[in-house]
């Protein structure tokens, strides 16, 4: 479907506000600027910043696990809300330790409790935070496509040109500023939307079985969803980022509340949508159902909300995962560490676009990729639980998630299909690893 004038304008607004943002924050920066934002943020940049960074391709993910799974894929978003309430308290204890040496999560393994677990916690971060930026390319680009009906590859390359511009500009700068309006614009246009698409009537009281799904799926949901906040590099730079204990606690706690209520308006969405188009691709459902169900310059809208959600994603995902790169292994001053993070930004761009190009699935990228978030956040849950754990069991629970991760998508390869049951067996695997190395720990005191 062919979008209006009055949509592409809109679009072209967007696009053009979001590169004048990364310009005029460019302007006079500082190394700690372009790094970290200056650890300045506020509550209220907090909140806003934390929630743009983690919905990004949620919103077209979300709407197509209805699709597959029913309204108990909402058993996400609970699981997320209920880990981001567990995640403050812990998140304020990681405040106070906060140095000038703190940029990215595996910091936290590295001066804590030694290089090597910070050397696989970094491992994790890098191919977790490189996933998550696949996959939301994956869902730009499709919304893309959708629209315009040009080749997957020339418009994957349009959208990450986008984001490299005002990233190479002011970095985490550029991350946090555009964040706030892509927020902002998210939140305002989707109450509109979920006004405008939601009719109780049309959809069935069938469709509002929480426990439509199996248990096993279910618990896959919730467990990512729980492990979420402890798991997710780029909610540890928010923290880090964050004036005080204070903002951390009081912006978390709000992005909580305004999370939840995102959740419910986009499962009125999903289910509307899912009611009067039952049959269509579930990747596409919700781009879909906006360009059936709105008129010209609302669709131009809906496109900006999924545009806004994903790009806030993307920045955030390829700037953590260069920091990993850069900072976790380089000992390097400021100036020199912000030139290589510039390139190594520009190498990931280029590598996220090829590989979106080849994989083009958004689910299947999603059940990969977020199991990462488990085995790192097993390993934070520990040492908070335990916080004199040795750097053995730390490692070996590290090795032995990755080995399972592997293993049970090999799996699932194998026997017709991966489904959120790989959270299930991540869980497992690296729950096992953490009780083999403390026991290697007590042996070779």
């Amino acid at each position: 479907m062919a979008l209006g004038t009055l949509d592409l304008l809109f679009i072209f607004i967007y696009f053009a506000v979001l590169l004048f943002i990364g310009y005029y924050s460019s302007r006079n920066q500082k190394d700690e600027d372009y790094l970290i934002a200056d650890r300045k943020l506020g509550t209220w940049q907090t909140m806003m910043t934390t929630n743009a960074s983690k919905t990004g391709s949620i919103l077209m993910t979300f709407v197509a696990l209805v699709y597959l799974w029913g309204f108990s894929a909402i058993w996400y978003f609970i699981g997320v809300v209920a880990g981001a309430l567990l995640f403050i308290p812990f998140a304020m204890k990681v405040k106070e330790r906060v140095t000038d040496k703190h940029y990215t999560l595996p910091h936290y393994f590295k001066f804590a409790y030694g290089k090597k677990a910070g050397f696989f916690a970094s491992l994790l971060s890098i191919i977790l935070m490189f996933g998550l930026l696949v996959v939301n390319l994956i869902a730009a680009t499709k919304l893309f496509v959708f629209f315009t009906g040009w080749e997957f590859w020339i418009c994957a390359f349009l959208v990450m040109a986008v984001v490299l511009l005002y990233i190479l500009m002011a970095g985490f700068n550029a991350v946090v500023k555009t964040d706030i309006l892509q927020y902002l614009a998210m939140m305002l246009i989707l109450v509109l939307l979920a006004v405008l698409l939601f009719n109780g009537s049309l959809i069935p009281s069938s469709e509002w079985q929480i426990f439509k799904a199996d248990i096993v799926t279910i618990l896959g949901f919730f467990i990512v969803g729980v492990m979420f906040a402890f798991g997710s590099p780029d909610l540890w730079q928010r923290v880090y980022s964050a004036k005080s204990k204070k903002e951390v606690r009081n912006g978390l706690l709000i992005s909580v509340i305004i999370y939840a209520i995102m959740a419910f308006l986009l499962a009125l969405i999903a289910l509307t949508v899912k009611v009067q188009f039952p049959e269509i691709d579930p990747d596409l459902a919700l781009i879909h159902g906006f360009a059936n169900l709105l008129p010209e310059g609302l669709l131009g809208l809906s496109v900006v909300l999924l545009f806004a959600a994903i790009m806030s994603s993307i920045d955030t995902y390829i700037f953590t995962a260069g920091a990993s790169l850069i900072q976790d292994f380089f000992d390097w001053d400021k100036r020199r560490v912000v030139r290589a993070l510039r390139k190594v930004i520009f190498v990931l761009a280029i590598l996220a676009t090829l590989i979106s190009i080849w994989i083009q699935d958004l689910i299947i990228g999603s059940y990969i990729f977020v199991s990462f978030v488990v085995v790192i956040a097993i390993a934070v849950l520990a040492t908070w639980i335990r916080p004199s754990i040795k750097e053995k069991t730390l490692v070996t629970e590290f090795i032995f998630g990755m080995i399972g991760m592997i293993a049970f998508v090999i799996y699932g390869l194998l026997s017709g299909g991966i489904t959120p049951s790989l959270v299930i067996g991540v869980l497992g695997s690296s729950l096992l690893g953490l009780l083999i190395g403390g026991i290697i720990s007590k042996l070779t005191k």
